[in-house]
């Protein structure tokens, strides 16, 4: 079967030259703008190789190229350009946005070879691609089912995370979403070494003996000599094991800190967690998405605060990116955003308020999603010197991360 190459070039000479001798090895679209070669790319779609010549009127070819790798990330990239045009295009290179960089005018011979390469490269990428959405899928679905039928009660937890997992993950940015969801939907299978009776106690929120604890807190290490066999599961395998290690912790006197733990642990630490005091209180992760859903994203329940409060007082066993993700999602705080708490001394105007502004007695002087102007600035001040107003206060913060959410 012939792959598809796209030939993008504002000379209708040189795409005609390129054709004569092209067309018969491949099937070959040619474009004579940026814009053209777009619309052919979203229409005609997917082709193996896009080529393109670096300087066009409109829109130049990094930054078509960089556009065709949004719209088919697979499809494979070549730029030609002149001499003077080197150093731009090298950086384009050197940035991983193209595959090959070709001098014009370019030999047929050479053009020919380079196509070649990046087929091979394109059916490199699809070969992983199937082994990723088959295989792969295939032994974790596997692996699923017999948590299920082996230890419902794990399988049961498993089923909770996945979703406000993805959804923390989202809003930190992760780029693969689907390694967290994986992560997730695996953290227990290590529980399948774990006799029933220790995650039944688990599961109804009863005191473990130091044994029994020392017993369950093995299985996250058990899950990811489990995983380990499978193939292209490194970072899901990393998460598993790392799900119940806290990211600050005095030991010995000496406070270690979680930068080695990967970012997916850190994610499925903290929504593990969240899920155990949810437990303790009979309510479920799974319920508070489904709830968001329904009713197009209301504000969590007190329930869901709650459990959050609960947290705060163990903070430093989180990544404070990841808490402030887990808050803000908990909160219904718009993307981008996190709540971040602060004193009454603090406050300036132009902050948004997460939360309602209340006094001791619970009354509530400014309400959650207020801009403080001056003159409601001042009138805090004012109500400050008459009653007690809680604190910390929460307002809404731009997210910006600590880590790189990698």
């Amino acid at each position: 079967m012939k792959r598809k190459i796209l030939l993008v070039d504002d000379d209708p000479h040189i795409l005609s030259s390129y054709h004569r001798v092209l067309h018969n090895k491949y099937a070959l679209v040619t474009a004579e703008s940026a814009r053209d070669g777009i619309m052919a790319v979203s229409k005609e779609g997917p082709f193996a190789v896009v080529i393109s010549d670096f300087r066009m009127p409109e829109m130049d070819g990094v930054h078509f190229l960089a556009v065709v790798r949004k719209i088919s990330p697979d499809t494979v990239r070549i730029m030609l350009s002149g001499q003077a045009d080197m150093d731009a295009a090298i950086g384009a290179v050197n940035e991983g946005n193209i595959f090959r960089f070709l001098n014009k005018p370019c030999p047929v011979e050479t053009l020919m070879t380079n196509i070649n390469a990046a087929i091979e490269q394109y059916e490199l990428l699809m070969a992983e691609r199937e082994l990723l959405d088959n295989t792969l899928k295939g032994s974790v679905r596997v692996l699923i089912d017999i948590l299920s039928i082996v230890s419902p009660l794990a399988f049961k937890q498993a089923s909770r995370l996945p979703q406000m997992a993805k959804k923390v993950a989202a809003r930190l940015k992760i780029e693969r979403l689907w390694e967290i969801e994986l992560a997730a939907m695996l953290s227990q299978i290590g529980c399948v070494t774990i006799p029933g009776e220790i995650l039944e106690k688990r599961e109804r929120g009863e005191v473990l003996t130091p044994s029994e604890t020392q017993m369950l807190m093995t299985h996250p290490q058990q899950g990811k000599a489990l995983l380990s066999k499978i193939p292209r599961l490194d970072n899901i395998c990393d998460a598993i094991g790392d799900q119940l290690k806290n990211f600050n912790e005095n030991h010995n006197s000496v406070i270690q800190t979680g930068n080695s733990i990967s970012m997916l642990g850190r994610i499925l630490k903290a929504v593990l967690d969240l899920d155990g005091f949810l437990q303790a209180g009979k309510y479920h992760l799974g319920e508070y998405v489904e709830m968001q859903q329904a009713v197009g994203g209301t504000p969590g329940s007190k329930n869901y605060l709650g459990a959050l409060e609960k947290m705060r007082k163990h903070i430093e066993w989180y990544d404070p990116n990841v808490f402030a993700a887990l808050e803000a999602e908990l909160m219904n705080v718009q993307e981008g955003y996190v709540v971040k708490s602060i004193s009454l001394k603090e406050i300036t105007p132009g902050m948004v308020t997460a939360e309602n502004i209340d006094n001791d007695k619970g009354v509530a002087l400014i309400p959650a999603g207020s801009e403080i102007s001056e003159a409601l600035h001042m009138r805090l001040l004012n109500f400050a010197k008459f009653t007690v107003i809680k604190e910390p206060i929460k307002i809404l913060h731009t997210m910006k991360l600590e880590d790189p959410a990698s």
